[in-house]
C-alpha cells in the first residue's frame, strides 16, 4: 500500500467518523477540498465503494450505508476504539491535515517533539512481527551500561515522550522495560520466540500507571479541590477513575492502579490541590516525599 493510498483511507475514515452519518453526496464535496486530493479528480462512487473494501479489510472498520437516508457510517465502532495503532493514526493524520495550511504560523505554534520516536522503532517491530529475539547493549538513566543482552521483544509503548520497549529475557527470566533513546546497539538475531498464549499490551498495562510496574494495584483515593474536579473530569488520570463523592468545592475519585513511582509523580504534578486518601500506605509515602522535598527548600 502506497503512502497516498492510505492516506486517502485514513481520510476516508476520519470523515465518517467524524460525521457520525454522512451521504456520498457530501462526502464528495469533502473530498474535492480535502488536502489527499493532491490530483484535484473526483471521488467517483466505485473507487468509494473499492476504498470501502480495502478499509474492511486492511483495518476491520465496516463503513456501511443507511438504506432509508442513504447515508453512510461506521457499523462496528467498537473496532475502531479498540484499535490503538489506527486511533493514533487518525488523530495524527488528523492534526497534520489541520496544521498542513498554517504553516506561515509555524512560530506560533508549539509542538512537543518525541526525542526516541525514530531509534530503532521500526527495526523492533520488524522483530515483533517476526518473534526474532535481539541483542542490545544498553545504557540505563543511571549511566550504567549493559551490553550484549539477549531480549524477546513483547509490547511497545509510550510515556511522557518516550518510547519504550517491554521485552523478557530469556536468561533471568525476567520481564523488563528499555527506553529506545537508551539503547546503544542492536542486532536482530535469527532466533525466535513464542509470545505467551492471549498476550495482550493493554491487558497487561491496565492497572498501571506510565511504564513503572513495581507494586501492585490497589484501590487509590484521592480529594482533588478548587478547579482540580473539572479538569479530572475532562481529562482523567487513569481509565480506572470513578467520581464517588463531590461538594461544592471538592470531589473524591476512585482508582484501582499501582501505587508505582509514576503515579505518584502523576500526582505531586497536581500540588496542593489534590490529597491522597486512602490506602494510608500511600498517603504516608506522599507525606514522607512532600517533607524531604520542604527540607530542601528550607529558609531562615
Amino acid at each position: 500500500m502506497t503512502d497516498r493510498i492510505f492516506a486517502k483511507y485514513l481520510w476516508l475514515i476520519a470523515t465518517i467518523k467524524d460525521a457520525g452519518r454522512i451521504s456520498f453526496a457530501d462526502i464528495e464535496s469533502k473530498w474535492d477540498r480535502a488536502s489527499v486530493n493532491d490530483l484535484q479528480q473526483p471521488l467517483k462512487l466505485r473507487t468509494f465503494h473499492n476504498h470501502r473494501q480495502a478499509i474492511l479489510m486492511q483495518f476491520g472498520i465496516d463503513i456501511e450505508c443507511d438504506r432509508t437516508t442513504y447515508q453512510y457510517y461506521i457499523a462496528n465502532p467498537d473496532a475502531l476504539e479498540e484499535n490503538d495503532i489506527l486511533k493514533w493514526q487518525l488523530e495524527a493524520f488528523t492534526m497534520n491535515t489541520v496544521l498542513q495550511g498554517h504553516q506561515s504560523l509555524s512560530n506560533r505554534i508549539v509542538l512537543e517533539s518525541v526525542p526516541s520516536a525514530t531509534l530503532y522503532l521500526e527495526d523492533i517491530l520488524h522483530a515483533m512481527e517476526s518473534n526474532h529475539q535481539l541483542q542490545i547493549s544498553y545504557k540505563d538513566f543511571f549511566g550504567v551500561e549493559l551490553s550484549e543482552i539477549v531480549i524477546e521483544p513483547y509490547a511497545l509503548r509510550m510515556f511522557k515522550r518516550r518510547w519504550y520497549v517491554l521485552a523478557h529475557l530469556p536468561s533471568t527470566e525476567e520481564i523488563r522495560r528499555f527506553a529506545l533513546d537508551r539503547i546503544i546497539s542492536f542486532i536482530e538475531l535469527t532466533e525466535t520466540f513464542k509470545l505467551p498464549k492471549n498476550f495482550s499490551a493493554k491487558e497487561y498495562y491496565a492497572n498501571y500507571f506510565g511504564i513503572a510496574m513495581e507494586e501492585a494495584p490497589v484501590t487509590i483515593r484521592i480529594k482533588a479541590t478548587r478547579e482540580k474536579p473539572g479538569y479530572l473530569r475532562s481529562l482523567p488520570l487513569h481509565h480506572s477513575q470513578k467520581e464517588v463523592e463531590s461538594g461544592d468545592e471538592y470531589a473524591i475519585f476512585e482508582y484501582f492502579v499501582s501505587p508505582s513511582f509514576d503515579f505518584v509523580q502523576e500526582l505531586l504534578l497536581h500540588g496542593d490541590q489534590i490529597e491522597v486518601i486512602s490506602p494510608m500506605s500511600l498517603r504516608k509515602h506522599i507525606a514522607d516525599v512532600i517533607h524531604k522535598m520542604n527540607s530542601k527548600y528550607h529558609f531562615e
